[in-house]
């Protein structure tokens, strides 16, 4: 449990409502004093009370999926539903939308049970759509109808169904940016805007980066009963570190350096190496690189970088890195590409779509 002095006003009324309605267990604790963090957690408290639809942006790692919670917690009734849906696991039209509203059994190959969709799930709560930029093009249709009417039609249904849901999205990318190329819909980002909540990214909040450390050494401890704590050659490091993880970096620092650790106090061997790469945690920061791993020792691109970067082990910077690589050494061309990396030529417009829609051209 957190220090009480290391949380801001609202983060502490966020914990004890989450503790009464989700239990001790699973409190949610934003730690840290910063005021651009309590700035934002008090707007957060006053737009949760309406029921329109929330855009949260910042950096990867920042803590979208809290607030989003947040959100629920601070405007929901006790037993309102939470139905978190991370947009880029589905890419294919149909999958899509079936994830979002559902289907009729028959509506299209594998469709062998009628499905409720995530919106029918979150009737009378929230649905919290992470990552909206990479929304497929076909379920921003649906969506924009669902936000101005409340109505859907699941695949294959003949008639629409009506719900009470509020939307929470959140991104990491440029929406105005994204509207401008046209690979998002200006009407879906305006209804989604309604009210927007912008996270500081934590080189931005001062001092907040200790008080994390302590709350995580303190949880460590509490697990594995044995304290730790940082030199102070090893507070000196962090302090100079830019975190472009955020706080998911942070804590994936806190507990290698944790376990690395041979005495109760910890040097700054013992988690140097995860600060040299970028972020924390991500596939290839220690050993060989994701592009090494797939040209040099032939593992799967679809494995170790797809599916890295889809449940985000590998971030968007990361998997450039990878494609800029591959790039340079076949002179430019993304046939060769395939071929350096092992992949059927039959592949060539599912990388190129990957690569397209998530913005991962160099």
């Amino acid at each position: 449990m957190a220090d009480e002095r290391s949380l801001c006003a609202p983060a502490m009324r966020l914990r004890a409502l989450s503790i009464d309605r989700l239990g001790s267990d699973r409190a949610i604790e934003l730690v840290g004093l910063a005021p651009s963090l309590n700035d934002a957690l008090t707007k957060l408290e006053k737009i949760a009370k309406y029921r329109e639809p929330v855009l949260i942006t910042g950096e990867s790692g920042a803590g979208k999926e809290f607030f989003a919670q947040a959100v629920h917690l601070f405007g929901g009734a006790r037993q309102a539903p939470f139905v978190p849906v991370n947009c880029p696991q589905y890419q294919e039209g149909n999958l899509t939308v079936s994830e979002l509203f559902g289907h009729t059994r028959g509506s299209f190959t594998g469709a062998v049970a009628d499905r409720k969709g995530a919106f029918e799930e979150a009737d009378g709560g929230v649905i919290f759509l992470d990552e909206i930029a990479d929304l497929h093009a076909s379920a921003q249709v649906m969506l924009l109808r669902a936000l101005a009417t409340g109505e859907f039609r699941p695949v294959g249904a003949t008639r629409s169904r009506t719900v009470d849901v509020r939307v929470v999205s959140a991104t990491n990318r440029p929406l105005n940016q994204l509207v401008m190329t046209n690979q998002f819909r200006y009407d879906l980002l305006f209804r989604l805007r309604q009210f927007h909540i912008a996270i500081p990214p934590l080189r931005e909040r001062g001092d907040d980066w200790r008080l994390l450390a302590d709350y995580w050494l303190a949880r460590l401890a509490r697990q594995y009963g044995v304290a730790k704590r940082f030199s102070s050659a090893s507070m000196r490091v962090l302090e100079k570190a830019p975190w472009p993880g955020n706080v998911r970096q942070l804590i994936g620092v806190v507990k290698t350096a944790y376990a690395m650790a041979d005495s109760s106090t910890i040097e700054p061997d013992d988690f140097t190496f995860q600060l040299q790469e970028g972020e924390p945690g991500a596939a290839g920061t220690d050993g060989p690189t994701p592009y090494e791993r797939v040209v040099d020792l032939g593992e799967e691109f679809w494995t170790t970088v797809y599916e890295a970067f889809m449940n985000r082990d590998l971030n968007r910077s990361q998997v450039k890195a990878v494609v800029r690589s591959g790039l340079a050494a076949a002179g430019g061309n993304y046939r060769k590409v395939l071929e350096l990396f092992r992949l059927p030529a039959t592949d060539y417009q599912r990388f190129m779509d990957f690569l397209r829609h998530h913005d991962l051209k160099p």
